[in-house]
Formats: C-alpha cells, sequence, structure tokens
C-alpha cells in the first residue's frame, strides 16, 4: 500500500474519537483516520464545477417548492415571512454562484461567506457524486482499498448506501468494514436495519468477549438484549461478579434527588459499601439528552430544536447554524469580555465580524474608526445583562443584528428582523398546522425565548 501511495482509511463520529484512535495506533502514516465530514470533504475538494452545477440543481429545486408552497399558503403568516426569508436568500446564493471560483469548507468550524459550503451540503453532495460518478468511486477505492467506519449506526444513510453501491461496483478491489452496534444508535440520520440482509459473501464477525464489565453486567446486558438482536457475550473468566441493580421509575416521578439518594442509601446496603452514601463518590451517566438537558438547566432552549426530526441530527452534533451560532460565536465572545481575554476578544471579532471584514475595512475612511464601531457594537451587546438582567436568546439575536456585530445565519434572519411581529399582528397569518415551515418557524420562535 505504501508504494502505491494507498491507506486504510478509517471514518469516526468526533474528532475526540479520531484523536484517540490515531493515538492508539501510534499515528501509524498508513492509517489515515477522519470524522465523516473530513473525509467527505476530502473526497470533494477541488471539483469546483461539480459543485457548482449539484448546488445550482439543489437551489433552483427548493426554490421551486417554496415558491409553490408560497402560492398555496396564507400570505402575511409567519410561515409566509419564513419562506420568503428563505427565498430571498437561496436565489442571491444561486445568482451568486457562476462568481464563485472555488468552494471552501471546514468540518471543525462555521462555514461562512458566499463561497462556503455547509455541513449538511458536503455529506449529501458526497454521497451523490459516490452513487453518480464512476470516476469518484475509482478516487476513493484508489485511496483507500480498505475503508473501516467506526459506529456506523449513526453514520449518515445517504454515505452508508453511496459506500455499498461502491463496494458492489468494485467488489474485490474495495473491502468495506461496518464496526457498530445498532443498540446504541443516538441519531435518526443513520441508515435503519443497518447489518440486516448484507450480501452473501460479507463476513459478520461479533464480539463475544466482554472484557469491560463483571459477570453481574453482562448478564444484565444479555437478558436486555435477548428481546431485540439476541447477542450474547461472555465475561472473562477472572472477571469480577460485581453489582447491578435495575431500579425503574415513573417519568413523571415528582422529586427524582429524593429518589436517587433513596437508591444511593439501597446500593450502600447491598454493596456494604459507604461510599454509595458520598454525592461526590457516585458516578452519574446520563443517558438521554433531554434528560440531561433538563438536569443542567437548558430545557428551554433545548426542546424547540430536538423536536424537529429533519434536525435532530445535526442540533446533536453541533452543527445546527442557529444553535451553532450562539454557541460557537456569541457565546465565546460574551466569555472573553467578561473575563478580559483581550486577546481572544480580537481574533473573535476579526473572525466573525462583518465590521471587520476585508470588504468593510477596503471601504472604511478610518479603519480604527472601525475598530471603535466594533467595541461599540460589544459594549452595546454586554448592556443587555446590566443590573442583573437575564436577556432571552431574541434579545441577543436582535442586538448583534442591530449593531451589526455578527453576521446573522439564514436560519435567524427572519427572527432578527420584526417581520415575525408584523406576522404575528397580521389577524389572517393563522397557524397552519400542515406547513413544515410553520413548524421549524415556531421551533425556533420557542428556543429564541429561552434566556
Amino acid at each position: 500500500m505504501k508504494v502505491k501511495g494507498q491507506r486504510v482509511g478509517v471514518i469516526t463520529f468526533t474528532n475526540a474519537a479520531s484523536d484517540e484512535i490515531k493515538r492508539r495506533l501510534l499515528f501509524d502514516p498508513v492509517i489515515d483516520v477522519r470524522t465523516i465530514h473530513s473525509f467527505a470533504w476530502s473526497l470533494i475538494e477541488g471539483l469546483n464545477r461539480d459543485i457548482r452545477e449539484w448546488l445550482r440543481t439543489d437551489l433552483t429545486s427548493d426554490i421551486t417548492q417554496l415558491q409553490a408552497q408560497e402560492a398555496k399558503g396564507r400570505k402575511g403568516s409567519k410561515a409566509s415571512t419564513e419562506r420568503l426569508s428563505k427565498i430571498e436568500s437561496k436565489t442571491k446564493r444561486l445568482q451568486n454562484l457562476p462568481n464563485i471560483k472555488r468552494f471552501v469548507y471546514s468540518p471543525t468550524s462555521d462555514n461562512r461567506g458566499r463561497d462556503a459550503l455547509n455541513h449538511s451540503e458536503v455529506l449529501q453532495m458526497t454521497a451523490h457524486f459516490l452513487q453518480s460518478k464512476p470516476a469518484m468511486q475509482s478516487i476513493l477505492v484508489g485511496r483507500y482499498p480498505i475503508l473501516l467506519i467506526d459506529e456506523s449506526q449513526d453514520t449518515n444513510k445517504n454515505l452508508i448506501d453511496a459506500l455499498f453501491a461502491v463496494e458492489a461496483a468494485l467488489k474485490g478491489k474495495f473491502i468495506l468494514g461496518l464496526l457498530g452496534d445498532m443498540m446504541q444508535r443516538i441519531y435518526s440520520d443513520g441508515k435503519e436495519g443497518l447489518g440486516q440482509d448484507l450480501p452473501e459473501d460479507w463476513a459478520t464477525p461479533s464480539k463475544k468477549l466482554n472484557y469491560r464489565c463483571p459477570k453481574r453486567i453482562v448478564a444484565l446486558i444479555n437478558k436486555v438484549r435477548s428481546t431485540t438482536d439476541k447477542q450474547h457475550q461472555e465475561p472473562r473468566s477472572a472477571a469480577a461478579e460485581g453489582f447491578v441493580r435495575l431500579f425503574i421509575l415513573p417519568s413523571d416521578h415528582g422529586n427524582k434527588s429524593v429518589a436517587e439518594k433513596a437508591i444511593a442509601g439501597h446500593m450502600a446496603k447491598i454493596t456494604t459499601d459507604a461510599m454509595w452514601n458520598e454525592p461526590t463518590a457516585i458516578k452519574t451517566l446520563t443517558l438521554e439528552h433531554r434528560m440531561a438537558a433538563a438536569r443542567m438547566g437548558f430545557l428551554d432552549m433545548f426542546v424547540p430544536l430536538y423536536e424537529i426530526d429533519s434536525w435532530r441530527t445535526s442540533f446533536l452534533e453541533g452543527t445546527l447554524p442557529a444553535a451553532r451560532f450562539f454557541s460557537d460565536q456569541v457565546l465565546p465572545l460574551i466569555k472573553a469580555k467578561r473575563t478580559g481575554e483581550r486577546f481572544a476578544l480580537a481574533r473573535l471579532a476579526k473572525s466573525y465580524s462583518p465590521l471587520l471584514s476585508q470588504a468593510a475595512l477596503r471601504c472604511a475612511d478610518d479603519k480604527q474608526k472601525q475598530l471603535h464601531k466594533v467595541n461599540a457594537a460589544i459594549e452595546e451587546l454586554m448592556a443587555l445583562w446590566k443590573d442583573g438582567a437575564d436577556p432571552t436568546l431574541l434579545h441577543i439575536l436582535r442586538c448583534v443584528a442591530n449593531c451589526k456585530l455578527l453576521e446573522i445565519p439564514d436560519a435567524l434572519q427572519t427572527s432578527a428582523s420584526d417581520a415575525i411581529e408584523q406576522a404575528l399582528a397580521n389577524p389572517s397569518g393563522e397557524v397552519e398546522q400542515e406547513d413544515r415551515q410553520t413548524e421549524r418557524a415556531m421551533a425556533i420562535e420557542k428556543f429564541l425565548d429561552a434566556p
């Protein structure tokens, strides 16, 4: 493989997992470990003509669909406002495509600018090109004759289907390995039934020996799986017997902290281990995202976006633009200002503020005055917390938009203006329950109502 310039490709889900795999492999140069977005971009980067044509088709289709919905929908409603904003944004992007010579993308940061692709587009394009372009299949196999996918149960289903198509088309030249556990599936855009109806020549090894868990825990796992995939594991012969108890409480239990304390006391008696009575000695694993949001105090902003099926995966991955705007730009900027980290503040402003963009600085007669504008905008933002106030995300968004401190993502453009209020004030703007645009607009509205 070294002679041919080939490598074993490994796709994993997070940067942390990627770094850990590299470390365990002692940074072997023959093995190329990437996140799914990094892997996808490595295949399509530089295919500017193909990317442009894909975007032209996709944007045209989206605009046509939105215009059809607008023609049927109720004018002046919240859904109409959202649609018109999207039509305007997508039309501008479509018209600008001929002016873009080179498309850019970063798997680890926000993708801003007219020439930038978003995370979802990169995955969709890669899957489409692998399915429809034999040359792309040859490029993949020439680069990675062996490709392993970690956490395959959560890997984007379109990309999985595309890789299946490559394996079928180039059988014997391409080895595809899927590692995962369907019972540990987290994200909704993974392929359902992965592992079922595989080609007859596929090997299906399973992990029989559980190295990690005590015997009682392995027994419990086997019991749980006996009603689903019937996977059965054996503990190590030298494994401890272990203690495991399963306590099931009603989901609407009134006082969960009291119940947890009582359970800890019960476990202290069972195990004769007094440390169960020490809260700081207990490790708690929160398995469900909503539960984590409730326990950590951000349920109001979590639920509206999480409940939109088509947004759930990108929201949980941290790539949903509406949420990422606050987590990656607004929050770090506020923290840097509060802690007096001037260099971090300057870096964030330079990276994200349109007031300091190259175009803005070129047009400015006095660059120092432009810097004063940024400082004034930051002070205006920080004033929202004056006298102990607790502003909502909507107040923060509108402040940032009005002073042009940060570039507002398309998903929040309508909310950043007063268009929503106008739609709500319009008596004909009743909620169109059947309209997905309304559902999304309402989700954004509820999300922004959170402090």
